[in-house]
């Protein structure tokens, strides 16, 4: 981004200054949205840290074909766009194993995190709601999760009975530039005083998209899951099981152009779960919380006439325990997690060796609220393990990372708040990172990795001003410094026909900015009308001055949003400007300008049922979309103009 580009962002930013805007007629709400993904359980305005919490309509209204486009309009967040159905999160400019994926809390066990390409396997259409926690704001989870957490939250496994004893929900949607076909459908029941049950399952299929000018080769997919799951529950809490299964079958996207095949990925992932909570009662310990999951994950990356070019296994798994308690005037949680990652590789280009990762880990989390000021504390020690076994004669990697955060919060007035956070994090190399030497057909890139790569080091301040009183807006700012950044660095050399890339260590530094307001146009009765206006930015640099490459451009603009009786619209246009600073080995974005409008409106039934109608119109004009931080975004560009509509019932 130029200085120019960059001026402006500043002016757009300071007067912007935020939760995203829910409908407020007839909605499919929580009656009251908690974050899950904190220590404390709190509301978004409570916590320290940034947060976005999607539920009800508003994630209905946004759900893309991927947990990444889904989260892709919300400030600060990206997607990588490796087709419809592999598109990760990117938080802040910060990618892969940087950003934590979790399914209620725990890790999702699956190798989205190793490869651009790979899918990842937590499921927004069963979701009640996704969190996405802004920063290094995960010293509960890992010490790896610099750039945020996502995590999506489920009844897989009831923590209470449903309040009508029996609830069901079925969806079907489709949309125009890929012709999908999706379904959806979810019950839970109280089979006695005691006893819950859930269950849930989805398809979802698509043809090759439709871009400006074409169509999108090989970027068609098809694939669905579901789960089952139960719990006892007392008055002090629940302890549950359920068990889920994920099959999604995708093609990597092709140039326009060239014959119909290319690499596609063949994926399954078996899930086993295990969650309990119980209250203690009133003394210094309160509650105490376990939760375990292992998992079994598989994908085969084919070659066009089906043959396996890299098959992957992982079994994986978690176990984690936190202890709740109240010591005086402070309260915080302490706990032990444990993860195992048994990852193994075949078939004819396979680029990692197999490894064993074990990681031990210790935390603790606390809060003191002093007048109108909280604050809160955190400490974490992870040591890790990974032996190579499949190649002995490769070194191991151990190492303990230790990280550390301060923050507080300042209610300044009743609807002012200040929010300041200094974090300190270590982050292991990973085993593609320490281990990878050979061609990765997908991504088309020869890897190799260096053993000797050691710990990467990040120190993050973040500071946030935000007011949630009539006219509701937030504006945050950060930096974040890393000591011996890990980074995939381009080198001259070529082999099996294919660029080779080194991962190389180096200082580097993010600095970014992130504006949301959410303006009452008109108000009164059933209706209501608001403007909503957002902006953010961020830019990367190593120590010696060379841009990082896939870094998001200046992004900003705005929609109007309507509600009158059950009815509820919207219209957005949102500019991404050109990507001129890049690094040395790729090439520059153009900018473009999306427009939307949206459409919905309840039906209320007997006995608290619902049917929602649903319309939304995306890039309605037609715009040529390349995404920067798509690897892929030369010959993949984001879909065509696009009519996404459907149905969800619920009773």
């Amino acid at each position: 981004m130029s200085t120019r580009q960059y001026r402006i962002a500043q002016a757009v930013a300071l007067s912007l200054c935020v939760p995203s805007f829910s409908f407020a007629a007839g909605s499919e709400q929580l009656s009251e949205v908690i974050v899950t993904t904190t220590a404390f359980h709190g509301a978004p305005d409570d916590v320290v840290h940034p947060v976005v919490v999607l539920s009800g309509d508003a994630l209905r209204q946004q759900m893309g074909s991927s947990l990444g486009e889904t989260l892709a309009r919300q400030p600060g967040i990206t997607a990588t766009w490796y087709g419809p159905a592999a598109s990760r999160p990117i938080i802040r400019g910060l990618g892969g194993d940087r950003v934590m994926m979790l399914e209620d809390g725990v890790a999702a066990l699956d190798l989205s995190g190793l490869s651009e390409d790979h899918a990842t396997s937590t499921e927004d259409a069963v979701a009640r709601q996704v969190e996405i926690i802004k920063g290094p704001a995960t010293l509960l989870y890992g010490s790896g999760a610099v750039g945020g957490a996502v995590n999506v939250v489920t009844r897989r496994i009831p923590s209470q009975q449903p309040m009508q004893g029996l609830q069901t929900s079925a969806e079907l949607r489709g949309d125009s530039a890929s012709k999908q076909r999706a379904a959806v459908g979810t019950l839970d029941a109280a089979l006695s005083e005691d006893l819950s049950v859930h269950a849930d399952g989805h398809y979802k299929a698509n043809n090759d998209i439709t871009i400006p000018g074409g169509t999108l080769v090989n970027s068609d997919s098809h694939g669905g899951g579901g789960s089952l799951g139960f719990s006892l529950l007392n008055d002090g809490g629940f302890v549950g099981l359920s068990a889920g299964a994920l099959m999604q079958n995708y093609g990597i996207p092709q140039a326009a152009g060239l014959p119909a095949g290319g690499p596609r990925i063949d994926m399954k992932q078996t899930r086993l779960s295990l969650r309990s909570e119980q209250s203690l009662g009133e003394g210094p310990l309160q509650r105490v919380s376990l939760s375990a999951t292992h998992s079994l994950y598989e994908h085969a990356e084919l070659e066009d006439d089906g043959s396996i070019a890299t098959q992957f296994t992982q079994n994986g798994t978690e176990a984690r325990i936190a202890l709740d308690h109240l010591l005086g005037d402070f309260k915080g949680t302490v706990g032990f997690q444990y993860r195992r990652i048994d990852f193994s590789t075949g078939g004819t280009l396979s680029f990692v060796p197999a490894t064993l990762t074990n990681t031990p880990a210790a935390f603790a989390f606390e809060q003191y609220a002093i007048g109108p000021v909280t604050l809160e504390g955190g400490l974490r020690a992870e040591y890790q393990h990974i032996a190579v076994t499949a190649t002995p004669a490769l070194p191991s990697y151990s190492g303990l990372a230790t990280s550390g955060s301060l923050g507080a919060l300042w209610r300044i007035a009743a609807p002012v708040a200040l929010a300041l956070n200094v974090t300190h994090s270590d982050r292991h190399p990973t085993a593609t990172e320490l281990y990878a030497d050979g061609e990765h057909e997908a991504t088309q890139q020869y890897l190799v990795g260096d053993s000797s790569l050691q710990r990467e080091t990040a120190t993050a301040v973040d500071l946030t001003l935000r007011g949630h009183q009539g006219v509701h807006w937030e504006l945050s700012a950060y930096t974040n410094r890393f000591k011996d950044y890990i980074y995939l660095a381009p080198t001259t050399q070529i082999s099996s026909g294919l660029p080779v890339f080194n991962y190389k260590q180096a200082d580097a530094n993010f600095v970014g900015f992130e504006a949301e307001v959410t303006l009452p146009l008109l108000q009164g009765g059933d209706h209501r009308l608001d403007l909503r206006l957002a902006a953010d930015s961020v830019q990367g640099k190593l120590a010696d001055g060379s841009k990082l490459p896939q870094l998001p451009p200046l992004h900003f603009g705005g929609e109007v949003l309507g509600s009158w009786g059950n009815w509820n619209a919207s219209a957005s246009v949102w500019r991404y400007t050109a990507q001129n600073n890049v690094a040395s080995y790729e090439s520059p974005t153009d900018g473009y300008t999306l427009v939307g409008a949206s459409l919905n409106h309840r039906w209320t039934l007997g006995d608290g049922g619902s049917l929602l109608m649903f319309i939304n119109g995306s890039n309605l004009t037609d715009q040529l979309a390349r995404r920067h931080s798509s690897p892929l975004k030369d010959i993949a560009p984001l879909p065509g103009r696009s009519v996404t509509a459907g149905l969800r019932l619920a009773l």
